[in-house]
């Protein structure tokens, strides 16, 4: 009997971690909700992804009783855009994200310098070899 009722404690527990992370999935967890000023409505929009990881297990060990869950969630929630009702109709202002447009072409522009740096750093550092090879072949002619 005690190890249905730790199935269910376990069972319980699980379920609660995945109803707290599913109510922190919504854009009026972060923006708010809906504002309305005389005809006009603007509703947020956001983009939500949300990731749980659960687990439980159940053993025979004595004196330990065995039965146990666990677990953890991520939510993220990111500004898409928002809904704007009027009498006349509904439109959606995306908003923009500039960062995100520029991280691709600064992630080439560092690659492309951090290439540039190496490579005159390694010719430079073949060219003093080859100098001091021809300073010390030099010394030893003179000797």
């Amino acid at each position: 009997m005690p190890r249905n009722k730790a199935r269910h404690g376990a069972m319980a527990a699980l379920n609660s971690l995945l109803d707290n992370t599913r109510s922190a999935a919504s854009s009026t967890t972060a923006f708010g909700s809906p504002v309305t000023s005389g005809g006009t409505t603007v509703v947020p929009v956001a983009r939500v992804s949300s990731l749980s990881i659960m687990g439980g297990g159940t053993g025979n060990v004595p004196f330990f009783g065995g039965d146990g869950a666990g677990g953890t969630g991520c939510t993220r929630v990111r500004p898409s855009g928002f809904l704007v009702l009027t009498p006349e109709g509904a439109a959606f202002r995306p908003i923009r994200q500039p960062a995100a447009a520029l991280a691709i072409p600064l992630a080439v522009i560092t690659a492309v310098a951090a290439t540039r740096i190496v490579t005159v750093s390694v010719r430079e550092a073949r060219r003093r070899k080859r100098i001091a090879a021809a300073q010390e072949k030099q010394q030893e002619s003179v000797r």
